[in-house]
């Protein structure tokens, strides 16, 4: 289940609330992508929020809420004067990132990239452990010459 919320102005905003169901991270995904064009992101960047927003939420999927397909996810992109931000929130088990095991170069398993894109591909981001679960927030700021 899919529920938007979108809020046209100034404050541009798109809000999804979603079940932990796998099946729903193409639509989030393609909604976050054209999201971002149409607050100005390139098509580059756009592609890069899309895949490290699928990645977040696949972990919150796997990890947070152990494979469970009916836990509430919210997802949440804001548009700001030099970018836009991205919020996932979910009500899963905490986790600290920095006890997450780094991968090694090269190494070809499945798996571990979600951590990897975010600090590749986003030019901010940030992990809260909220009293009933996690919150990740994330900037991808506009091209400089834009």
């Amino acid at each position: 289940m899919i529920k938007a919320v979108h809020q046209f102005g100034a404050g541009e905003r798109i809000e999804l609330k979603i079940d932990s169901d796998p099946a729903n991270l193409r639509q989030v995904r393609t909604s976050i992508e054209e999201f971002a064009r149409g607050a100005g992101l390139s098509q580059e960047a756009s592609d890069e929020v899309g895949l490290v927003i699928n990645e977040a939420l696949a972990n919150v999927i796997r990890h947070g809420y152990g494979g469970a397909t009916d836990r509430p996810i919210e997802v949440t992109a804001a548009a700001e004067t030099d970018g836009v931000r991205f919020t996932i929130r979910d009500w899963g088990k905490p986790f600290d990132p920095a006890l997450v095991a780094k991968r090694k170069t090269g190494e070809l398993k499945p798996g571990g990239l979600g951590l990897v894109c975010i600090k590749k591909l986003m030019d901010e981001a940030s992990f809260s452990r909220l009293p009933d679960g996690m919150q990740l927030t994330m900037v991808k700021r506009l091209a400089p010459n834009r």
